[in-house]
Order: structure tokens, then sequence, then C-alpha cells
């Protein structure tokens, strides 16, 4: 009995000795205010009043900054999401566990209705250019056989395959499919746009390559090559063949946003492939930055855990490059995109004189209201992937 006694308040004592050594650690730790693990801000001690207080917001936000500065958090979270795995979990915090790669399950979207008429404003107020939308779906709708026997993402793969994806939006089904998100908006686009299907080109550019990394929500820049010879075919353009592209892997070490999620050491890291031309005669202007390059690359983020962002310098507005080896009476393309976009770039070069590349996230002018007072567009792409595309903030203000 005495000894049953003496482990129970030895047990004690040490978790009191734990609660007291984590708080001072709290309190006395600099707290950073980026996540460089996460690829996110972390977030902030709430602002106390009283509307913040009646509200709630005030109890989240603590919650959120005690959560996101807990110390040693990085590491307990990589041990507790290691431990699922060792005991068969097959999705932890909505990132499936896919033998070597990890995938997102989708989440069905809210805002469908808001994204058609959004997309149909911008295609409606464009006077003289042709406008055309690709909606790129992500590994989970391209890959869905390699997601865990029973989720609802590979049933929904499944259900595909009875039915026509590029062609028919099947209706409201129990299950949520991407394919059923990118057919419904593009049925309910107006008759001047030209909608660019891409899942099947995907599927079968899989079978000879990596067409989205393992560890991030991108797709790969062949994947994006896949994208480019879709958008070719259907606005009549000579594609120019991979093999004259001089091939670079810039990095075999990165650990993208979905690794973040769980940081999950299972897998491994993935390489980033850059493609280029060496008649590109290139003036990169980022508006925001007043930055000018010769490149759309920029290898100073290969040094940082946010490699993708070494496509186009990261996120900015409005990106105008002009390409002095293609003819000015080639004309110029408007770009409205998401980061999916960042990587397929490159390909296109060699068909405009200029592309202008908006970002609607962060650029507040009309882009219509530019379009319109630039002659030499010709051509407006439109690109989002539908994995984020629901939560993307720049559509309200895309036209």
């Amino acid at each position: 009995m005495k000894n049953e006694n003496l482990n129970k308040r030895i047990t004690v004592y040490l978790i009191a000795a734990l609660l007291v050594i984590f708080s001072i650690a709290f309190f006395v730790t600099p707290k950073a205010e980026f996540s460089e693990s996460e690829n996110r801000t972390l977030a902030k001690w709430p602002e106390l009043s009283v509307q913040n207080i009646t509200s709630g917001r005030y109890t989240d936000g603590v919650k959120n900054y005690l959560s996101d500065h807990f110390p040693m958090r990085d590491e307990l979270l990589k041990l507790i999401n290691s431990t699922e795995r060792v005991s068969g979990r097959k999705e932890i915090s909505g990132v499936y566990l896919c033998d070597d790669r990890l995938i997102n399950s989708y989440e069905k979207p809210v805002n469908v209705e808001k994204d058609i008429e959004q997309f149909a404003k911008l295609a409606n107020n464009v006077e003289n250019a042709r406008v055309s939308l690709m909606l790129v779906p992500t590994a989970t709708s391209v890959h869905w056989e390699m997601l865990p026997a029973g989720s609802p993402d590979r049933e929904a793969g499944a259900t595909i395959l009875t039915t026509e994806p590029e062609d028919v939006y099947r209706g409201a089904v129990e299950i949520a499919s991407e394919l059923d998100t990118i057919n419904r908006i593009r049925l309910s686009m107006p008759d001047n746009v030209i909608c660019i299907p891409v899942y099947t080109a995907l599927r079968s550019a899989a079978e000879n390559g990596e067409v989205y990394y393992r560890t991030d929500h991108h797709w790969t820049t062949y994947g994006a090559y896949t994208g480019y010879k879709t958008i070719c075919n259907y606005l009549k353009l000579e594609p120019t063949p991979l093999e004259e592209f001089e091939k670079t892997v810039v990095t075999a070490d990165f650990y993208g946003s979905i690794y973040s999620k769980i940081n999950d050491d299972y897998v491994k890291p993935d390489e980033i492939v850059s493609y280029s031309l060496s008649s590109w005669d290139l003036k990169v202007e980022y508006a925001d930055s007043g930055l000018v390059t010769d490149t759309p690359y920029d290898p100073q983020y290969l040094d940082k855990r946010d490699k993708y962002s070494y496509f186009l310098s990261n996120q900015h507005g409005l990106i105008t490059i002009t390409n002095d080896t293609v003819p000015e009476e080639a004309g110029a393309m408007a770009l409205v995109k998401d980061s999916y976009a960042n990587c397929l770039v490159s390909f296109l070069l060699d068909h405009y004189h200029t592309l202008y590349i908006f970002d609607t996230r962060y650029h507040k002018g009309g882009v219509s209201k530019f379009i319109n007072s630039h002659e030499d567009i010709k051509d407006v792409l439109i690109l989002y992937n539908t994995g984020t595309l629901d939560k993307d903030t720049g559509i309200g203000g895309i036209y």
C-alpha cells in the first residue's frame, strides 16, 4: 500500500514539475511571428475589448495563441503524428497517408455560386480578347486509387469511372467530388468562355512521371507542362516540345505545404525542376516592389522552407513579363491565377510578347479595366486549382 501511494505521489510530482517547466518555458522563450515548418504566420495575442469578449473572439484568440506558441510545439506534433501513423491511422488532420506521398482530403465547397458569378463577371467585362478557363483538379482526384480504402475521396474517384467526367456535371451528389465542382462551374460559364478540361490529360501523364508533388498541394512542372499542352490544344497554339527546354533540378530537398501540416518524416522530400529556353530575352517586372529581373525564377527561395516560391518569387499582385524574342505582333496574354500557374508561366513565354500576370488576392485594381485598356492583350486565361478555390480571398475582386 505504501509503495502504491508513493508511486501515485511520484506521478503527481512529475506531472506538476512538467507543468511548471512548460509554463516557465512558455513565458521566457521568445515568441516567433512566423512558422518556417508550417509556412504560415502564427497567432498574435488578441486585443482585449468588450466586443471581442462578448463575441467569443477573445477566447478563441487566446486558444490559438497558446496553441501556436506552446514550447516544443513542432517536436510534439511530429511525435504525435508519427505515433498515429505507426498505430495504423490513414488520415491525420485532413491529410491522407498514401505510402510514399501525402494527399489532402477534399472539402465540399460552399462558394461555388460565388465563383461562377465572379468568373462570369470577368468574362462578360472583357471586350476584345478571347477568354479561357482552366480549373485544375488536385492529386485527390487524379490519384484517387492511392487513397485509403473506404475514404470518401476514394469513393468519389471510383464514382467518376461511371460518368463522363470531362463533359457532364452530374448534379448534387452525397459524395463531394472535385470534378462535380469543375463541371458545375464550366457548364455555368457564358458562351464566350473556352473551358479547358485537364483531368484526363493529367491522369494519362501520371503514367510517365510525377504530375503532383508528394509533399505539397501543387502540381509539378511536369504536371504544369501537361496543362500547358492542353491549353495550346484549345487555343490553337503549337506547344514547344518538352525536350527543347533546358531541364534543371534546382533542389531535391523540398518539403511542401501538406508535409507542413503533420511533419511526417516517413515521406521523402520532393525535387523541384525548372525549364528554360536559351532563346529567352526577358524583362520581368514586379509592380508591387519595383523589382526588375531577367528570369521568372527566384533562387533565393531555394534556401528557405517555402521553396515553391522559387517560381515567380512568391505571390505578387501584378507581374509583367516581356519576351523580346517573340515579336510584338504576337500580342499579350492576361493570366488571372492562383499559385498553381506560377510554374506554368515559363511554358507560355514562347507564345506571347508580353504576359500580364494577376493574383487578385494582392492586386487591388480592376482586372477587366486593365485588360480593356491594353489593346495588345488578345488572350485572357483564368487558371485556378479546385483544392483552394473555395477559400481563395481574391475571387471576390477577380473582375
